[in-house]
């Protein structure tokens, strides 16, 4: 399950982020995280970013979740009678199947029992395109939940490890990390070349998600707020980037934030759900602003609720 909402959407008195997590505890989950977005909007085109001291408050948050499909379901119904907004997707976790792959691997953030820099160096050695390592400020693992505090090395945090690449690549990396991984998941994706014209009908929506740098630009901006203020003009029905701390994409070697360095160069990772259709657009757009190494894929999904 991924839930998409805001950092200022509340559950009664409390933060809904908090009233999900401690769902996510309850039902019995084998993993969860809500992760923080640097920047991003919902239906309503309210923009939420970090790049403004006004707006920074209310940033987009991305919850996940993974579990058999009787937590799942269970979790899914509870979400939907406590948000008043936001996006809400379940999607089945598979073997690894098609040509290319997706692989989320879970784990603690830092540490000897944390497996993503060792995951990220698998990907990048057995060929993938793109490896993200991004944060959770609040999740479950191991049936315990872990909060992230502001004085607190937060090791036991949940992270997770993206992974995009080839079947074969995505398989062989796996298997080098899969013992110190607490969970991994699978998922097909689509890649697409310049002169390809995809065709996304026949599912209830699809996920297009653009794999680039914070220091890529196109212009005076950022290609990330580029594709987000494009998508939001043009009316898609949410997006959403979230900042990595490690990772590569195409050629380049793992990188992330550099002590002193004016700007940062980490990964990101922008993420538009919409119905096949304007997904298709939203693609285009995605391919159009990428820059060398950046990858573009989408992922069709077979149940997705707008809650308004």
């Amino acid at each position: 399950m991924r839930f998409h909402f805001g950092e200022r959407d509340r559950d009664g008195d409390g933060p809904l982020e908090e009233t999900v997590m401690d769902a996510c505890t309850r039902v019995g989950v084998r993993a969860a995280a809500t992760m923080r977005g640097v920047e991003g909007f919902g239906a309503k085109h309210r923009l939420r970013t970090d790049r403004l001291l006004s707006l920074s408050e209310d940033a987009p948050l991305v919850a996940v979740a993974v579990g058999d499909g009787e937590a799942i379901g269970a979790l899914a119904e509870e979400v939907r009678a406590l948000a008043g907004e936001g996006l809400l997707i379940v999607e089945p976790a598979a073997a690894p199947a098609g040509e290319v792959v997706k692989a989320t691997i879970w784990g603690p953030r830092t540490g000897p029992a944390s497996p993503h820099r060792a995951a990220v160096a698998a990907l990048k050695r057995r060929g993938a395109g793109s490896a993200t390592v991004l944060l959770g400020v609040d999740g479950v693992l191991d049936g315990e939940r872990r909060r992230a505090r502001f004085v607190a090395g937060n090791r036991g945090v949940p992270a997770v490890t993206v992974g995009v690449g080839p079947r074969a690549a995505i398989e062989a990396a796996v298997a080098e990390v899969d013992g110190a991984a607490h969970l991994i998941t699978y998922e097909p994706v689509e890649t697409y070349s310049v002169t390809d014209r995809p065709s996304l009908h026949g599912d209830a929506a699809v996920r297009v998600t653009l794999v680039t740098s914070e220091v890529a630009s196109r212009g005076s901006h950022p290609v990330y707020v580029e594709l987000i203020h494009r998508l939001r003009r043009e009316g898609a029905a949410g997006a959403t980037a979230q900042r990595g701390l490690w990772g590569f994409r195409g050629e380049g070697e793992p990188h992330g934030d550099r002590v002193l360095a004016l700007r940062r160069d980490v990964p990101i990772a922008v993420e538009a759900v919409d119905a096949p259709e304007r997904a298709a657009r939203w693609l285009e757009i995605a391919r159009e602003l990428a820059c060398e190494g950046d990858l573009v894929y989408a992922q069709r999904i077979s149940k997705a609720v707008a809650l308004r």
